[in-house]
């Protein structure tokens, strides 16, 4: 699946007019759907432990969540300036 999601964002870029950095571009975007959509399902995870009064399991979701958002916040800081660049943007 992480192939297929790489080769999405690869055509999307192409498409975009994104040139050389478009593979490593489309690399990190795959993650960050990757990442994204796992952090979402922590949160999900985090609230039913916490609606169910687990300490231990809550605990041991947010330790999850906090993983997952290192991962998720290094692919956005490498993607980040590559787009911003293609497309003119100034960081704010």
């Amino acid at each position: 699946m992480a192939t297929e999601l790489q080769d999405e964002m690869n055509l999307i870029l192409k498409t975009a007019g994104f040139g050389e950095q478009a593979s490593l571009l489309a690399m990190h975007l795959s993650e960050i759907e990757d990442e994204a959509g796992a952090t979402l399902d922590l949160l999900t995870t985090l609230r039913s432990h916490a609606y169910r009064g687990d300490k231990e399991a809550t605990q041991e979701a947010l330790a999850e969540l906090a993983i997952a958002l290192e991962h998720l916040l290094h692919h956005v800081h490498e993607a980040l300036p590559g787009i911003q660049k293609e497309l003119n943007i100034e960081p704010e």
